[in-house]
Formats: C-alpha cells, sequence, structure tokens
C-alpha cells in the first residue's frame, strides 16, 4: 500500500496493482486523446476518462479474476493446441467423408 508521495499524503491509500492501472490507462487515453478523441477537452482524456477507467478495471471481476489477467488467460487458451490426449498434443491423422448426400433443413415446416 501506498499512502504517500514525496511526502505528500494521498486522499486514500492506494496499493501497487491500483497505480500501475492507473499508469497505463493514462498512457492510453494520452495517446487516444491527440488523436482519435482530439475533440474532449484535455481535461477529460488526462484526468477523468483515465481514473473512470481505473476504478472500473480495479473493481471488475471477470470469472473471478481481474480483467487484465482474464484477457492474457483467454490469450494462452484461443493459441494453445485443443487435440489432446492425457494432457499431450496430439496429431488427429484421420479424415472422415460422408458416403451419402448430406440432407438438412432450411426452414422451419408446420405440419
Amino acid at each position: 500500500m501506498v499512502y504517500a508521495l514525496e511526502g505528500k499524503k494521498l486522499p486514500i491509500p492506494a496499493n501497487l496493482r491500483v497505480i500501475g492501472i492507473f499508469v497505463v490507462c493514462e498512457f492510453l487515453f494520452w495517446i487516444l486523446g491527440n488523436t482519435i478523441l482530439f475533440f474532449l477537452p484535455k481535461m477529460y482524456s488526462v484526468f477523468l476518462l483515465p481514473i473512470g477507467a481505473t476504478w472500473l478495471i480495479a473493481k471488475q471481476k471477470l470469472d473471478g479474476k481481474a480483467p487484465h489477467k482474464w484477457l492474457l488467460g483467454m490469450i494462452q487458451f484461443w493459441m494453445r493446441p485443443k487435440r489432446f490426449h492425457r494432457y499431450r498434443k496430439f496429431e488427429h491423422t484421420k479424415h472422415y467423408s460422408y458416403g451419402t448426400k448430406v440432407i438438412y433443413r432450411t426452414r422451419r415446416e408446420r405440419a
């Protein structure tokens, strides 16, 4: 927990995770404020939006995890191989094909 910066007390104590989230949000909104959100006053893009985003990210939980950890887990899930046998990757070499025509409905018919 950080209670003061350079001898000045913070209004509320903050942990390092919240401070890190704020720094990243500040950087992102600074870039967005100079490019895409140029029409917003600097007060919004430099002060209000990063504080609001930090508050949302710090308080939000996705599947019981912090949003950045959830996103990293999802990226790892999308990138890893999906075919496992006893937790080891294996190659699927059989190719299946249908011997007859496949029939399916395109609309619902009422009797």
